[in-house]
């Protein structure tokens, strides 16, 4: 791993750098991996087996659970070795985003099996969500997180161009290795990468095919792609995240848990916010014109506090005295262009698409003020320590939490946002607007 110094303003740190640098030798490879690879602890597993785990299944997840190969099925034409879905409450509201795998090993009495990949803090109420539907099903439930199982991910790696890019051979080796093990693609968006269950201390994929890196370079990776994960980056609204452009719901499968207001959405009404990519900056900084300035990005999750998920994104350029709010911010994640040293700050977001620009091509366009969240009751601490907020205070003049509370007022030094579509972004909103006639 190569350590490439990097003055950041607050010290000068030392940062990993994604490559793989081999010993000098006179071979033709290339200097760095075709592909990246972590596994992903912030996921976990549940696995639910027995004749009646299909239909089990099918009555609370978005997707069709039919699709997914069992064991011995990977080769079949109508099948798919992962499947994604989201579960979601009796109204229709986000609860849950999940992955579908077959078992590791096939059931000894031929039934089908599947294995829940979820948010691992989700693992103790999923367990109960389920158990409450079980009934009297001929299904059973892991006996807890299957922790002698790990989700997997690899994919294309980013700093394989230029001079030390990899040769075809090398991508296609890759690439067998890969196949000859089953391994499913990421169903969400192309670009993903690969996906998948393995058990810990399993066989190792070769070093110079597939470059160990971390769970925060899969984290850049998904936050450019503008794919969210886990209950930070979903809204309410799943439609809102951008869940049925990732193959994420089947509007033929039959009733579900929450059908009913994602349906209607799809069929009758249209989806106004959506999921992009947002670059964060101090307000007097230059807006981006891009959310990645350079391909050769490092992640820094302790390089700067960011805003909190869940804070609100509000257009900056507004002729309204009360504006409402655009949308609102998933995750984010620090990054440092090994290239240059310059910092920058990525984020995943909802936001109004009518808000990203307003036809006359300002850089402004699509620029938010970021604020962070406050409290239900309104009823929230102060910035100083062991200060309360008066007596009586409306609701409009509640005092914000988390990191950059307050900052959302100081001209000339709050948080912004840039929001940026992606390519595949666009394509899929063509072709929504194609079949609905829009």
């Amino acid at each position: 791993m190569l350590l490439l110094p990097v003055r950041t303003g607050l010290s000068r740190q030392a940062l990993p750098l994604c490559t793989c640098r081999r010993a000098f030798s006179l071979s033709s490879r290339s200097l760095v991996a075709p592909y990246l690879i972590t596994t992903l602890p912030s996921r976990a597993l549940l696995s639910v087996q027995g004749p009646d785990s299909t239909k089990f299944l099918q009555g609370l997840v978005s997707n069709d659970v039919r699709r997914l190969a069992q064991r011995g099925e990977e080769d079949a034409p109508d099948k798919h070795r992962v499947v994604y879905a989201n579960i979601l409450k009796a109204d229709g509201r986000y609860m849950q985003d999940i992955m579908l795998y077959p078992p590791r090993t096939a059931p000894p009495d031929g039934a089908p099996g599947y294995l829940v990949e979820h948010d691992s803090a989700f693992s103790a109420d999923l367990r109960k969500y389920f158990k409450r539907h079980l009934l009297r099903s001929k299904a059973k439930l892991g006996k807890g997180p299957e922790e002698d199982l790990v989700v997997t991910a690899a994919w294309r790696n980013p700093a394989d161009v230029g001079e030390r890019k990899s040769s075809p051979e090398e991508v296609q080796q890759a690439e067998r290795w890969l196949e000859e093990r089953k391994i499913g693609w990421d169903p969400r968006v192309n670009g993903m990468g690969y996906r998948w269950v393995a058990e810990k201390g399993a066989e190792k994929p070769p070093r110079e095919l597939f470059f160990p890196s971390t769970p925060d370079q899969f984290h850049m990776h998904r936050l450019i792609h503008a794919v969210p994960e886990g209950p930070a980056d979903f809204p309410a609204l799943p439609l809102e995240a951008n869940f049925d452009f990732m193959n994420g719901v089947d509007y033929r499968k039959g009733c579900y848990v929450g059908q009913e207001l994602t349906a209607r959405t799809h069929h009758k009404g249209v989806v106004r916010k959506r999921g992009v990519v947002f670059r964060l900056f101090r307000e007097g900084e230059d807006v981006p014109d891009s959310p990645i300035p350079s391909p050769a990005l490092v992640p820094y999750p302790s390089l700067f506090p960011l805003p909190p998920p869940g804070s609100t994104l509000t257009l900056l350029n507004t002729t309204s005295s009360r504006p409402r709010a655009s949308g609102k911010l998933g995750t984010s994640l620090c990054a440092v262009s090994s290239l240059t040293g310059q910092t920058l700050a990525l984020a995943y977001g909802s936001v109004r698409l009518d808000h990203l620009e307003d036809g006359e091509g300002s850089s402004a366009d699509g620029v938010f003020v970021v604020k962070a969240p406050v409290s239900e009751d309104a009823a929230v601490e102060s910035r100083e320590e062991g200060k309360r907020p008066r007596a009586g205070r409306a609701k409009d003049e509640v005092v914000e939490r988390g990191d950059g509370a307050g900052e959302s007022d100081e001209e000339g030094g709050r948080w912004l946002a840039k929001g940026f579509k992606t390519e595949w972004l666009e394509f899929k909103l063509e072709e929504e607007a194609i079949a609905k006639g829009l």
